[in-house]
């Protein structure tokens, strides 16, 4: 997905840890109602983004007239896959964590919206996310955890909305994620290869999502 031109009076560029203070009532946008959201973890997740591994991706919108941040997006890898009960204690955890990408909080002020700026910022996270940085692959997939009003605008960006979260097949078995109670899932290849489909799993019918991991033919 290319990046669509931005308004005029914007630019889009990475984050810098001086923007993690203007930033954070802007990604609180995203999930107002949370007090324990991703903002509260921002810093942090700038400074990765910064390091030369590059686990995480954000950039931020600023108004060029007055330098005013005006929207963000953080990209992380999946982090639940350290918890997962199939991959405690396992080096797999790290790889998957790598293959999935997950796009964590995206927001714009009301100012600037309707104007393509959220849709810019999405091809951001998957051009982040599916890069491939010396001897790294980059993710496979890119998935959301949105609110339901929100499966027409991803699905109008080539996402496939999952009816109740996502499973990955493994070597070790299918690894499910979710479902979140008034959440959905909605997820888009970043590679050939990978094939998402909504089937039953044992946590409902979820999003399987194929060719992350080579897995044995049975």
């Amino acid at each position: 997905m290319s990046v669509p031109a931005l308004p005029d009076g914007i630019v889009i560029r990475d984050a810098t840890g001086a923007d993690a203070a203007p930033l954070e009532p802007v990604i609180r946008l995203a999930d107002p109602d949370n007090p324990d959201g991703s903002w509260r973890v921002l810093p942090m997740v700038i400074d990765q983004s910064l390091g030369p591994e590059k686990p995480s991706y954000v950039r931020v919108v600023e108004e060029t007239s007055s330098a005013a941040l005006v929207g963000g997006m953080t990209a992380l890898p999946a982090t639940w896959a350290f918890t997962h009960p199939m991959l405690i204690g396992s080096s797999n955890a790290h790889i998957i964590a790598g293959l999935v990408a997950c796009l964590d909080s995206l927001a714009v002020v009301d100012q600037w919206r309707g104007k393509g700026v959220a849709r810019a910022l999405v091809a951001e996270a998957e051009k982040a996310a599916g890069s491939k940085p010396a001897g790294k692959l980059g993710a496979a997939v890119l998935y959301v955890t949105h609110e339901p009003e929100l499966a027409d605008f991803y699905a109008g960006l080539g996402f496939t909305l999952s009816p109740d979260g996502i499973g990955i097949p493994t070597p070790a078995g299918l690894i499910c994620h979710g479902p979140i109670k008034g959440f959905r899932f909605s997820a888009k290849a970043l590679r050939t290869g990978v094939q998402l489909e909504p089937m039953p799993t044992p946590y409902g019918r979820q999003l399987v999502i194929r060719g992350v991991l080579p897995v044995p033919v049975r």
